[in-house]
């Protein structure tokens, strides 16, 4: 007899630990080696969990009993006949626990269970030692109560591919029921193994499209032993292997001592021009206070100046008129001159307006803010088109927040009233 499919026929946290025995009929020494109960019960987790981590956990869990119908033993004696049967329903009932365990549909689990019987009842039925005996009380009787499962498995599977999708572990099983040899209602047709392999391509065809493709062959990255050519490296010295592997590594040693030597010369050229390099010029520096030395003297504007920043101030009465944001022509040659040196330098250019506290409410400038603004802006403006960068420009009024002089005098409101360039280096 062949060895039997799983271990015993009893239920499945006591396959888990076999030797463990209840506690009242147990002698001390038989309790004291005793598998514990909790050990059974983390092995059915463990396989649950396993179970569930599989791609299709109804496949995982319908193994056992594929395993079984794979490996349909020929002989049996007729004892032999009623323990294989007792242990087939305790593996398709402990595939149900494990299926519901695992939290896997009910109607899925079911219908795996009902083809998975009809195959083994099939196989079985086609040994000569289950083709009178077996039928009468079959897998399908006891678990399902029919015994025509041949034709409903097929009926079955029709209704489950019209929703494939939701459907496709259950398909997937049956796809390996038929890759086993069942038959079911094409048994005895004449082209009932060419309607079979049809079946099983549009289910093979179907799975591949869902999941990874189930490779048809045994063995599918199979590759034959080339004796020709062991036969011809056998032949060869180990001193001749040995030869020529030390003629490449020195020539790989030459060539990339050539390399370094190369390169090491164009290093040595680049450091010794560092030396010959003509320092790069000192950035100029901005000079307006000579420029405008004439009319800081007449009081036309000031300048104040250090090594990174220089503040041209001009006098809003003598820039613009009063209410007004059109720059006055006598002032234009000044900022000419001024932007001509600006233009030369590099840097952020900064205008920013000034007005008194005297209200301001006219229909184009609500408010001193808005005078102040466009001041400014007038004045960036004409520095853009006398050649200075509009990147490097920006406008802002101020309004009467940062006054010079007391507003309460003509002449501090004066002095208030003002623009100033900051040159920013």
């Amino acid at each position: 007899m062949s060895q039997p499919l799983v271990s015993s026929d009893l239920p499945l946290e006591q396959q888990a630990a076999p030797h463990a025995r209840a506690k009242d009929h147990a002698s001390p020494r038989a309790a004291a080696g005793a598998v514990p109960q909790d050990g059974a019960r983390r092995d059915v987790e463990h396989r649950v969990d396993e179970i569930r981590s599989k791609a299709n956990p109804l496949l995982a869990a319908a193994r056992p009993l594929l395993r079984a119908l794979a490996d349909m033993p020929a002989s049996l004696r007729q004892d032999e006949v009623a323990a294989l049967k007792r242990i087939l329903v305790r593996e398709a009932k402990d595939f149900q626990s494990l299926c519901d365990r695992a939290n896997i549909r009910r109607e899925h689990v079911l219908a795996a269970q009902y083809c998975l019987c009809t195959a083994l009842d099939e196989a079985a039925n086609g040994m000569s030692w289950g083709r009178h005996t077996w039928a009468t009380n079959s897998l399908l009787i006891q678990l399902h109560g029919e015994n025509d499962g041949g034709e409903k498995v097929f009926l079955l599977l029709g209704r489950l591919l019209t929703s494939q999708s939701e459907n496709i572990d259950v398909i997937e099983v049956i796809y390996h029921i038929l890759s086993l040899g069942f038959l079911g209602r094409y048994a005895g047709h004449a082209d009932g193994h060419r309607q079979l392999d049809a079946i099983r391509q549009r289910l093979l065809h179907l799975i591949s499209g869902t999941r990874e493709s189930v490779p048809r062959d045994l063995s599918p990255h199979w590759r034959g032993a080339d004796a020709g050519r062991l036969r011809l490296l056998r032949t060869v010295p180990v001193w001749v292997t040995v030869s020529v592997l030390a003629l490449a590594v020195f020539g790989l040693f030459a060539w990339y001592k050539y390399q370094l030597l190369f390169r090491t010369h164009d290093l040595e050229q680049q450091i010794l021009a560092i030396g010959k390099a003509t320092p790069p010029e000192p950035p100029r520096a901005l000079r307006l206070a000579e420029l405008l030395r004439d009319e800081i003297a007449r009081g036309v504007v000031s300048v104040q100046e250090d090594a990174t920043r220089s503040a041209i101030t001009f006098r809003g009465d003598d820039m613009f008129g009063r209410g007004r944001a059109d720059v006055s022509e006598k002032i234009l040659p000044l900022l000419d001159k001024v932007a001509a040196e600006v233009s030369k330098v590099t840097g952020k250019v900064t205008v920013i307006g000034h007005t008194d506290n005297v209200p301001i409410k006219t229909a184009k400038y609500p408010s001193n803010q808005a005078l102040s603004e466009e001041r400014a802006a007038t004045v960036a403006e004409y520095l853009a088109s006398k050649g200075v960068a509009k990147n490097r420009l920006e406008a802002i009024g101020k309004g009467d927040s940062q006054p010079l002089a007391d507003n309460k005098a003509p002449v501090g409101r004066a002095r208030n009233r003002r623009v100033e360039i900051v040159v920013t280096q």
